[in-house]
């Protein structure tokens, strides 16, 4: 309270005890949490009317298919089965998977294949005698003179009408 009079002015203080107040800013927090919290509410409630909708539309699909007479036509010009109402049968589907691993394993056969000759074509056009054996050579098992089978390495190499290497 202020008091004034005309003579002197001066300045009383009471001091107020308050009890169980909040602050605009507690009540704008707590006003932002219940609207959050309603959202989060609304939004888990819209997410279930969505799931219960789709329940319903593929449960009328469902019975839609099963009452109807598929009949399956053949397309001339792209040799694909389709049902008088767009589905495709499916037997269709599964002959078109085996077709399409069939494919699949040819291919890969096909490239392995290409990797079977390893040699040039001059060496695959090479003539051999009808006697001939390939040279036979030693592998180093760790014992005994590594220099010995270098020794025989070399000398079946000369055997054998090759260019002498050493």
């Amino acid at each position: 309270m202020i008091h004034s009079s005309s003579k002197s002015s001066k300045a009383e203080i009471a001091i107020v005890m308050m009890v169980q107040t909040v602050s605009l800013e507690e009540q704008i927090a707590s006003l932002t949490a219940a609207v959050e919290n309603l959202l989060k509410h609304v939004q888990a409630r819209d997410d279930q009317l969505n799931k219960l909708h789709n329940k319903f539309q593929s449960a009328l699909v469902l019975n839609k298919f099963e009452e109807q007479d598929f009949s399956v036509e053949c397309n001339t010009n792209k040799g694909i089965y389709v049902s008088t109402d767009e589905f495709i049968s499916i037997e269709h589907v599964k002959n078109t998977v085996n077709e399409a691993i069939v494919k699949t394993y040819e291919t890969r056969g096909q490239v392995f294949k290409s990797y079977m000759k390893p040699y040039t074509k001059r060496i695959e056009q090479l003539r051999m005698l009808e006697n001939y054996q390939p040279p036979k050579f030693q592998q180093f098992n760790g014992h005994g003179d590594p220099r010995q089978y270098i020794a025989h390495f070399v000398e079946t190499c000369n055997n054998a009408g090759t260019m002498e290497i050493f």
